[in-house]
């Protein structure tokens, strides 16, 4: 069986990882989403069944983007603490892990575009912006 090694300083390039970076964002968005159904249920909106519904539509995206992250952070927790036991990492695991780490970058652009609209309240942070397209 082939292995590969791996150290404690290639996971993540030594920074957080996707769940740290998400946490944030995630809860601005939920307390956004929950505001906004606040109104428009209190109100009794024209539409509110529609708005509610977008709403939960895009709650469901920033829930997926939580799961990812979490996800992204366990796998290379695991593969920090068998580099760090010298212990080697399986490629399959390792291929995993970094599948994991990009599908939580793509959520976490994803949900940072879904906060954009939020640019001007006093909560949002500026570091949540995403990337500029080339």
């Amino acid at each position: 069986m082939e292995v590969c090694t791996v150290s404690a300083a290639d996971t993540n390039n030594g920074l957080p990882g996707p769940a740290h970076r998400a946490a944030a964002l995630v809860a601005f968005l939920r307390d956004r989403y929950a505001e906004e159904r606040r109104t428009a249920v209190g109100r009794r909106l024209q539409h509110w069944q529609r708005e509610v519904a977008e709403l939960n539509a895009k709650q469901a995206v920033v829930d997926n983007c939580e799961r990812w992250s979490v996800s992204a952070d366990e796998a290379g927790r695991r593969l920090a603490q068998q580099a760090a036991a010298g212990m080697g990492v399986e490629p399959a695991e390792a291929l995993e892990a970094a599948r994991l780490e990009g599908g939580a970058t793509a959520m976490i652009h994803a949900v940072a575009t879904l906060a954009l609209p939020y640019q001007r309240h006093p909560g949002y942070r500026e570091a949540w912006r995403p990337p500029q397209g080339p």
